[in-house]
């Protein structure tokens, strides 16, 4: 009786788990992932490498962070069209997940699309900082490492506090 029930099950409900459970895993994978570095899972999540980046902003000396300011005023656009790219990899992702019948590559493909963006944002927004930094005197480095460091021990003790 067992085999005939097991047969009798649509071959679609497999996709159907597989996917549901994918999802879960993310969502999951999202929650916990805010957890750990600290964040309010309820509030929305910053742009993709936003955070890294944050934290190497707000360690700048005021004059040098006014420098990344005008870096992104300047590249308005560039980031607009990034972000309206990231926004169709992450639809084109969506639509793959869903569609009948469920083809792995197709989801693999859109996942190299969405990687491919970040990795554009996430290099340009170093080759800002690099600039920056090496306009930097000895010592303003030196007050920037102390900074960071200063920020990080920081965001540990708040973290062990959660």
């Amino acid at each position: 009786m067992t085999d005939k029930n097991a047969k009798s099950t649509k071959p679609w409900v497999k996709y159907l788990l597989i996917v549901s459970l994918g999802l879960n895993l993310a969502v999951a994978g999202l929650f916990v992932g805010a957890k750990v570095a600290g964040q309010d899972p309820t509030k929305p999540p910053h742009p993709p490498g936003a955070s890294g980046m944050r934290h190497f902003m707000h360690a700048l000396p005021n004059s040098k962070r006014r420098e990344v300011r005008k870096y992104f005023r300047s590249n308005r656009e560039k980031l607009h069209t990034n972000g309206g790219a990231m926004r169709d990899a992450m639809e084109n992702i969506q639509a793959v997940i869903v569609a009948q019948p469920f083809e792995a590559d197709a989801l693999n493909a859109a996942f190299d699309q969405q990687r491919a963006h970040i990795m554009t944002m996430t290099a340009d927004a170093q080759t800002a900082f690099v600039k920056i930094i090496a306009s930097m005197t000895v010592e303003e480095r030196k007050q920037y490492v102390a900074n960071m460091e200063t920020l990080r021990l920081k965001w540990r003790k708040n973290r062990k506090k959660k």
